[in-house]
């Protein structure tokens, strides 16, 4: 199981919200917005991407040691997106011995997209349609929101 606990080597913009930041991937527009939106008003701060590329910049961004930038506390991502899917992102991370927690979301939830999940490092895969308040529950147990 690969190691998921949040670096502090990030130093934090002044400022900067106490709020965990989730980075959220789905190409989807509609479910991009359900979800930063749910996940807002759990309370937690929300940057989303439309695809795997724009995941991947954010992350670049994420392992470079001079980087000012809000520690990532979770990663969700659709399997599925243009560019790069969720699960070559995080089979790139896994690669890594400290990256943020992962969740996968995905409409094709077959065996082996879950086992490849599994194997990489996902703490869980959500296929869909899920219960929005399951993953709210997951995504509490993972990071629970600042009080």
């Amino acid at each position: 199981m690969q190691n998921h606990r949040q670096t502090n080597r990030r130093r934090v913009k002044p400022g900067a919200s106490s709020a965990p930041h989730v980075l959220l991937a789905e190409d989807d527009h509609e479910m991009r917005v359900l979800l930063a939106r749910a996940l807002q008003y759990a309370g937690y701060e929300v940057v989303t991407c439309r695809n795997g590329v724009e995941l991947l910049e954010h992350l670049g961004a994420y392992f470079l040691p001079d980087e000012e930038q809000e520690p990532i506390a979770l990663i969700i991502s659709d399997v599925r997106m243009p560019g790069l899917t969720g699960l070559e992102i995080l089979e790139g991370l896994s690669k890594h011995q400290d990256f943020p927690p992962f969740i996968l979301i995905t409409a094709f939830g077959d065996a082996e997209t879950h086992a490849d999940a599994a194997r990489f490092g996902a703490l869980a895969v959500f296929d869909k349609p899920f219960d929005l308040d399951d993953l709210l529950a997951r995504v509490r147990k993972i990071v629970p929101p600042v009080e």
